[in-house]
């Protein structure tokens, strides 16, 4: 017997996560409880170096600022955030939901000797900016060449 089911633009990354989690569960002797999914969608970014400083731009439209968590260890910036889709979805009669809600995480490394208090997060329009003083030590030098 076939069963129908209602179409779903996420279906296809639950079923990657079941299997994901299966092979844990098999091959790790991982627990339900120890299975952690992965982010449900991942923003994009940008980064440059811009007169010194590392400069990472991420798109988070449609998250709250206060839904933002910026960190750094071990040489490593992590951004993390979640968007929340509307609780209320009673009598919404959606002909598609493309946009992805839930958690996500971006994480860059970054050179040896970062000041971590150094690092500034701002949030505007959608656009969460990083600005990280790049240490001097990890700058090039241009090196003049002389003629003989």
């Amino acid at each position: 017997m076939n069963t129908m089911l209602r179409w779903s633009p996420t279906r296809k990354f639950h079923f990657h996560h079941d299997v994901d989690d299966l092979s844990l569960r098999f091959f790790g002797g991982a627990t339900d409880e120890a299975v952690q999914r992965p982010a449900s969608w991942l923003p994009a970014a940008e980064g440059r170096i811009e007169d010194g400083t590392y400069v990472i731009q991420l798109a988070l439209p449609g998250v709250d600022p206060k839904d933002v968590a910026v960190s750094l260890m071990d040489n490593v910036l992590t951004v993390k955030g979640e968007r929340k889709a509307d609780p209320d979805t009673t009598d919404k009669d959606y002909f598609v939901r493309e946009v992805a809600y839930g958690g996500c995480q971006r994480s860059f490394a970054l050179p040896e000797g970062v000041d971590a208090t150094q690092v500034e997060a701002k949030y505007a329009n959608g656009m969460l900016e990083v600005r990280i003083p790049a240490p001097r030590a990890s700058m090039p030098r241009t090196i003049e060449v002389k003629a003989a």
